[in-house]
């Protein structure tokens, strides 16, 4: 190989910064673990709507509202129902902020411009293709009400919301697993399975799980 003398060569380039940003999670699932010391995510299973370096939001899928179902809550809005199909569907406790507001998660067969955010989703997750979208809106209820709402829905009181790097600190700590979305676990409505089901997706026995699991 020839040699490059001092005076013609160039500095080598430097090398490109790696980021620290962590990977968005949005369109998975977090896990609790059973270490997590957190009343309000004991066993849970949460879809994550969104999460960037400066928040993260998601809602609890497996933590049923006892005693509030779909016609009590249409009872209290003052919503008539005029179509059956949803009158087990139960309503869930999404997180512990902001939970005297509703958010509907439901497939992206129906729409609200300017009100549905439609989501990212896990790209491993192929039946989920078509969409997920998020309203925060009466009106949904309204149209399910009636039964011109979307196929496949999910209604939750509230949210779990994280600051920056929060997250990230308690994935650390081995409080949380990250699994891939199924529509078939996101609507499942089988609350007391879900926890499971969705170690089970990873592979995971639940009575593995060690209750004093340590940083990662």
């Amino acid at each position: 190989m020839s040699k490059t003398s001092p005076a013609s060569s160039n500095p080598p380039a430097p090398p490109e910064p790696t980021s620290l940003e962590p990977t968005s999670l949005q369109g998975r699932l977090l896990v609790a673990m059973p270490s997590l010391d957190d009343p309000n995510f004991d066993h849970s299973v949460i879809y994550m709507c969104q999460h960037d370096p400066e928040s993260a939001m998601g809602i609890v899928l497996n933590q049923p509202i006892g005693g509030l179902t779909f016609p009590r809550m249409m009872e209290e809005l003052g919503i008539d129902i005029t179509d059956n199909r949803h009158v087990a569907t139960p309503i869930y406790n999404g997180g512990p902020v902001q939970n005297e507001r509703g958010f509907v998660l439901h497939s992206l067969d129906y729409f609200i411009d300017e009100v549905t955010l439609p989501l990212d989703i896990d790209p491993e997750a192929l039946e989920l293709r078509d969409g997920i979208g998020l309203t925060v809106s009466r009106d949904i209820l309204v149209d399910l009400a009636r039964g011109a709402g979307p196929s496949r829905v999910l209604i939750a009181l509230g949210y779990a919301g994280w600051g920056p790097g929060q997250l990230e600190a308690e994935i650390r700590d081995n409080a949380w697993l990250v699994a891939p979305c199924q529509a078939d676990l996101l609507f499942s409505h089988d609350a007391s399975a879900l926890w499971s089901k969705t170690l089970k997706l990873l592979g995971i026995s639940p009575e593995h799980l060690s209750l004093n699991a340590g940083r990662a």
